[in-house]
């Protein structure tokens, strides 16, 4: 979904418009989204619930949804919903807004029609093999300039800035065997410290946490890259068993991989 060219910086970009006819729902309250989403709406209304608070969103409003986050939305056609998207992840080391605590929010649309003509400059540039795909890349990073200095980032806790060592390497080490004594060391703290500082933070113990990343990051594959099957993609991120893998990713998505994989909707 990317051209070669851009995977220096990026794993993701790829700008979709979407139309909606009648009223839908979504639940993706157990399905953690699998790579960062900007949706710039462009005819109907919707609500999304996230983060214990309910956004409305109207034609000219823009919806983040950080990568990894949750949430339900509510279409409301009138009489369709017209909302077009732009799907990002970068690699892990670019990733600026890794390891932080941003909710999902509507941001300033002050500047909607200059920020929707850069989106259609990535639309139309996005799969170019020439030289091309710099003006995709250029126009995506001029968007970020714009829109997330004004992001809100929620304060992190004392506890969250000493495992920080801990996500990080999770993040970039996800198919690895990594064990709870070596996270610790990362963190200086022994691994019984850790650990419950670590599940008091997350809800979750160390090796749970992992795997989950392990599925979301599998989910984002399963999704961009079609011409791959499910046991090639099992085997990338770390997993010798394919059955086990569908397992672990139903319990965390809620969905089989198959299942995941043929969802039309992103957001």
């Amino acid at each position: 979904m990317i051209h070669a060219r851009t995977k220096e910086y990026l794993s993701l970009l790829l700008s979709i418009q979407y139309t909606r006819n009648g009223n839908r729902e979504y639940d993706y309250s157990t399905q953690p989204r699998p790579c960062h989403n900007l949706a710039f709406m462009l005819e109907g209304e919707a609500l999304v619930e996230a983060n214990e608070e309910i956004i409305r969103l109207k034609a000219g409003d823009i919806l983040f949804i950080p990568q990894n986050t949750t949430y339900k939305v509510k279409w409301f056609a009138n009489p369709k919903t017209v909302f077009h998207s732009l799907h990002f992840s970068f690699l892990d080391q670019n990733d600026a807004l890794a390891n932080q605590n941003i909710p999902v929010q509507k941001l300033n649309n002050a500047n909607f029609k200059d920020l929707y003509a850069l989106l259609k400059e990535i639309e139309k540039y996005q799969f170019s093999k020439s030289t091309d795909s710099f003006l995709a890349l250029s126009a995506f990073y001029k968007i970020c300039g714009l829109l997330f200095k004004e992001i809100k980032i929620n304060e992190t806790s004392t506890s969250q800035k000493a495992l920080q060592p801990a996500f990080a390497y999770i993040q970039q080490n996800y198919a690895k065997h990594i064990t709870v004594q070596y996270l610790a060391n990362l963190c200086f703290l022994s691994p019984s410290r850790f650990y419950y500082l670590f599940k008091e933070q997350t809800g979750i113990s160390p090796i749970v946490y992992k795997n989950k990343i392990t599925i979301q990051n599998a989910a984002k594959e399963l999704l961009y890259n079609k011409n791959m099957s499910i046991k090639e993609i099992a085997q990338k991120h770390g997993f010798v068993s394919t059955i086990y893998f569908e397992r672990l990713f139903k319990k965390a998505m809620g969905k089989t991989p198959s299942q995941y994989r043929n969802e039309d909707t992103w957001i």
